[in-house]
């Protein structure tokens, strides 16, 4: 690079290429909650029909299969972001690769736990299943005292 241009040019297609992936990963987090949505109310439909063994408690495996991959979509998405910010915040003299590779990721992505534990995956998902178990034992008394 020899000019300040060629290395801004360079800069802002790196930071334009991060900033694509991340909008793709927010936009798969958003997808994870809606499908969470729409397959515990379609369960819970199912469930509500006349001679349906149902439990309660199948209502918990789609809940923690969509809360867990909601927390990988939101832990990739974090380690993008570490990676952009790293990016814009360095000096333009120093050249930025537009090669990422899984040891600069892994380098800064959290632990899924940690993650799981973050608020917008916590105050969403478990919500979302204790209401549709209590909406559905509310209806299953209702069924059985008439």
């Amino acid at each position: 690079m020899e000019n300040i241009s060629d290395q801004i040019a360079w800069r802002l297609g790196y930071l334009a290429l991060l900033q694509g992936v991340i909008a793709r990963l927010a936009n798969s987090a958003t997808a994870m909650k809606a499908g969470s949505v729409a397959v515990l109310t379609a369960l819970l439909a199912c469930s509500l029909g006349d001679q349906v063994p149902f439990h309660w408690a199948l209502f918990l495996l789609p809940g923690g299969l969509f809360m867990g991959f909601h927390a990988f979509f939101l832990q990739q998405e974090r380690a993008f972001v570490c990676l952009y910010n790293a990016a814009s915040d360095a000096p333009l003299a120093q050249l930025i690769a537009y090669r990422i590779d899984g040891a600069r990721l892994a380098a800064v992505r959290e632990p899924l736990l940690n993650v799981v534990c973050r608020p917008t995956v916590l105050a969403f998902h478990p919500p979302l299943v204790a209401a549709v178990v209590l909406a559905y034992l509310f209806v299953q008394e209702g069924h059985r005292c008439c």
